[in-house]
């Protein structure tokens, strides 16, 4: 989808301190070997207490993104919160509280749990919305939060491709100006692919007990055994192939013409990573980041498209690539212009 007055007027982060995976190795909680493959040097871990819950984390990067954009709470029409697991307290709606602390009593808030792909996919809800007049204000509020807390979830090796960190992003879009044009929004979905996720496990009427650690990994091996994995290989590239060439055409964009793709934290230690797929030399990716901070759940867009402003290595005239992707399966890519330099 070409969108032809939309942009970002704020992006931040709110990241809790970093703990270093050597250290880990060290200890023995990770292999050397999964270490050496995963590559990520760190991955921010936040704190058990009641300030560091992910709605907390998620307030506090919310009003710096405002702030950044100097986007007065009053013009925003949406907040859309996206999210990977336990906010702090059941069946509460986490949106609201985020709406209400960072922006106001009125406007509408929803949560979206569409596993990684939760922060890029609301970009292009949001953009929707935002244009289709829906609101009364010109703004939306994207914010994403996680705290993948012990025993139910081992950071280090809960998934083989990635290490996860914690922490909130948040993001503003506007109809009538910012630091960065969206230029076009792409998704591409194949609900197939669930059972990546979901594995041989069975449906119950509860939650397990928290004292069980989910193995991620095991359970996509499972999944994917169940369903014939080569089939569900082809359909995986050919999903991210698609995404990556409508919003290319949709922007009238060449991968040439991009100066940055940022990308989830994600290595498969293969030789066949996501920018190899994408076409873009690994050095012109958010990897180099990304390895400081872990896997932010959804956030790791929002997050790099952050570092690349706030370090000036994205500058005006650049064309950045933001590329998500997340179980279920979908996957959201969106171009956007560097305008001007954002307020810091």
């Amino acid at each position: 989808m070409r969108w032809e007055q939309l942009f970002v007027s704020g992006v931040a982060t709110w990241l809790p301190p970093v703990v270093a995976t050597e250290d880990v190795v060290s200890s023995g909680v990770v292999t050397a070997e999964r270490g050496r493959l995963r590559g990520i040097e760190s991955v921010t871990v936040a704190s058990p207490h009641e300030e560091d819950a992910p709605p907390r984390m998620a307030v506090r990067a919310a009003r710096e993104a405002l702030a950044r954009g100097a986007t007065d709470p009053a013009d925003v029409a949406l907040v859309l919160h996206s999210s990977l697991w336990f906010q702090g307290i059941d069946l509460w709606p986490a949106a609201s509280h985020i709406a209400h602390e960072a922006v106001g009593r009125d406007v509408p808030a929803f949560g979206l749990a569409q596993r990684c792909n939760g922060g890029m996919g609301s970009v292009e809800l949001a953009a929707s919305y935002l244009t289709a007049g829906a609101g009364a204000g010109h703004a939306a509020l994207l914010t994403t939060a996680d705290r993948f807390a012990e025993p139910r979830i081992d950071r280090w090796n809960s998934v083989d491709v990635t290490m996860y960190g914690d922490g909130a992003t948040a993001l503003v879009l506007s109809t009538r100006g910012g630091f960065a044009r969206v230029l076009a929004t792409a998704t591409a979905a194949d609900n197939s692919l669930e059972v990546l996720a979901r594995g041989d496990e069975p449906f119950t009427a509860h939650p397990v007990e928290p004292s069980t650690t989910a193995d991620l990994g095991e359970r996509t091996v499972r999944g994917a055994t169940a369903a014939g994995f080569p089939d569900l290989a082809h359909r995986y590239i050919d999903l991210l192939v698609a995404a990556k060439t409508r919003v290319l055409d949709d922007s009238d964009t060449s991968v040439d013409d991009l100066a940055w793709a940022v990308i989830p934290v994600s290595r498969r230690g293969s030789g066949h990573e996501l920018h190899d797929l994408l076409g873009v030399p690994d050095e012109r990716t958010s990897w180099a980041y990304g390895r400081t901070t872990g896997h932010l759940g959804a956030g790791d867009q929002f997050a790099g498209l952050a570092h690349l402003t706030r370090t000036e290595r994205a500058r005006p005239g650049d064309r950045v690539l933001l590329f998500g992707g997340g179980a279920g399966y979908t996957c959201t890519a969106a171009v956007v212009e560097i305008l001007e330099p954002p307020a810091l």
